[in-house]
């Protein structure tokens, strides 16, 4: 190949190529004056006649490429002798693991039946208990029938003397009801007689008269009598302390009558005596009196 030379101020317009490796030594280029190895033309590298521009690799990209399809034609050849060789035995490998699993399969089969038979047998065997037991029931039936009659006519006896003795129960309480309003009626009659009075002992001076023609009753206050002995019904209980202050130094006089509060202590003590003898016969608790003491505690 020719190559130019050119002064320093013009580029070159021709390299120096080689297509083979005699000219192993390296050289300047003259477009940017660093050392290279040989250049190689565009017909050279399509035919693959170069060798690696680095590495010390004496062998040509087009040899390369050669063996390269070599070694790919000798694997697949491998590989089909290998595929050849190993089928009977992963034909053999396949046929053991279905074998394998087919024993599984049967196995557990086997579990599942003799798991049924154990839980018919067990049914079978409640099933004989349960007809043993039955005709053991069947035979004593009879009897029950005879026992479940006789329990039938007791308890309607049971039923008939119970109604009788609640028709009993009903009679004496009535009669008890009775007797006892007889026996307030004469504890109210004979014993602890009580009525109602009116007092007019308040002076006419004292009364408001309304027009000159009206005439007008003097009022009346109602007396609640136990026996002899009365308490007013108004709860007016002031002329009893009037009488009080006003016969403070008067001795206490005989006659219950005269004192006031002597007469109200009497007919309350009466009444008292009146309402044990009802709670008595009515079989009425009264309430008593709860004495509550409190004691000082120094601290």
């Amino acid at each position: 190949m020719a190559m130019s030379y050119l002064t320093e101020s013009e580029a070159p317009r021709d390299f120096r190529v080689s297509s083979t490796e005699s000219d192993g030594h390296y050289t300047k280029c003259v477009l940017c004056y660093t050392v290279k190895r040989n250049f190689y033309c565009a017909e050279c590298v399509r035919n693959g006649n170069f060798v690696h521009s680095s590495m010390p690799y004496s062998d040509r990209f087009s040899e390369k490429q050669m063996k390269l399809m070599r070694i790919k034609l000798n694997r697949q050849h491998v590989l089909e002798r290998c595929e050849k060789l190993l089928a009977p035995k992963l034909k053999k490998d396949i046929l053991l693991t279905e074998t394998k699993q087919s024993r599984d399969k049967l196995d557990l089969l086997r579990l599942a039946i003799e798991q049924r038979r154990s839980i018919i047998n067990s049914k079978k065997m409640e099933l004989a208990d349960l007809v043993a037991y039955n005709s053991e029931l069947r035979i004593k039936l009879p009897r029950y029938q005879k026992r479940v009659l006789s329990l039938g006519r007791h308890v309607q006896l049971q039923r008939m003397e119970l109604q009788n003795k609640v028709t009993m129960y009903n009679e004496q309480t009535q009669s008890l009801a009775a007797l006892r309003r007889n026996r307030i009626r004469q504890l109210d009659r004979y014993i602890f007689p009580i009525y109602i009075s009116y007092d007019s002992s308040d002076s006419i001076e004292d009364m408001e008269f309304v027009g000159s023609d009206a005439e007008e009753e003097p009022p009346r206050r109602p007396q609640l009598h136990i026996v002899s002995p009365w308490i007013d019904i108004d709860a007016d209980y002031s002329h009893i302390q009037a009488w009080e202050t006003q016969n403070k130094e008067t001795p206490v006089s005989a006659e219950p009558t005269s004192n006031p509060a002597h007469r109200s202590s009497a007919a309350l003590g009466l009444a008292a005596q009146l309402v044990a003898l009802l709670a008595w016969t009515l079989d009425v608790r009264l309430p008593h009196a709860i004495a509550l003491r409190y004691t000082a505690h120094r601290y």
